[in-house]
């Protein structure tokens, strides 16, 4: 397990441009820039041992003010389907956040962001109903990016503080490779621990972002996890999603 995660680490930094974020988990020090807007609506599957999650359709916004910073909103529509339980399906949770980027690369030699994002219960039945765990999530990750020449990193580091579960620790390496303009293979490796390191998931993701217009690209990723401590490791991990800028 260790040298594979050697081995996927050095794959990731060995190729390059088109920044993290959707369809990755790990996010990145990119802003949709001043008044513009970034929209990706997907869908992703989530499969465990005991029950699969799709989100069907999920929304994320994201908007520019200045050059610096971003504006989110996200939410999506659930459809859980537990094994020996059944389908029951209703709004997921709402996350909105702030990226703000306080260095660029070209001044200061890496790019630097902060993104808090705050999750929460939206005012429906979803969370008596088991489609989503009642409380409220705030994320406090880092983000920096570098470039050299062709090739760059992106990595991110951050902490969960949850209402009624234990905090978590977050992490994330990506990196992409621009095979031709418009067209980027991306990957990364994408962890979660709880405070006490005695639940770990890492998460292993190939996609892919294909601009196939000036204001349209295609996003795609696939991807498994190693868990640890705990039961209910995720067979399978999809993204597939349209997004549009404005």
């Amino acid at each position: 397990m260790g040298h594979f995660i050697i081995v996927m680490a050095l794959i990731l930094v060995s190729v390059g441009p088109a920044l993290a974020g959707p369809p990755l988990l790990t996010d990145d020090t990119g802003t949709p820039g001043d008044r513009n807007w970034e929209i990706n609506i997907a869908y992703t599957l989530d499969k465990r041992h005991a029950e699969t999650t799709h989100e069907t359709p999920i929304l994320d916004l994201n908007y520019g003010v200045g050059d610096n910073i971003q504006l989110k909103y996200e939410v999506p529509w659930l459809v859980l389907h537990e094994n020996g339980v059944g389908t029951k399906s209703g709004l997921g949770n709402s996350v909105v956040g702030l990226k703000w980027r306080f260095l660029d690369e070209k001044r200061d030699g890496v790019a630097m962001s902060v993104y808090p994002q705050f999750e929460f219960n939206n005012p429906t039945t979803s969370a008596d109903r088991g489609i989503v765990d009642e409380g409220t999530d705030l994320r406090l990750p880092v983000q920096a990016t570098r470039k050299f020449g062709p090739v760059w990193v992106n990595g991110e580091v951050g902490y969960t503080f949850r209402q009624h579960s234990e905090d978590e620790w977050l992490y994330g390496l990506s990196s992409g490779y621009e095979v031709s303009d418009g067209l980027t293979l991306l990957g990364e490796i994408h962890g979660g621990a709880t405070k006490e390191f005695k639940s770990h998931e890492v998460v292993f993701n190939l996609g892919t972002q294909w601009d196939f217009a000036k204001r349209y690209g295609l996003l795609a990723s696939a991807g498994r996890s190693f868990k640890s401590g705990t039961s209910g490791e995720p067979n399978l991990l999809l993204y597939l999603g349209l997004q549009v800028r404005l």
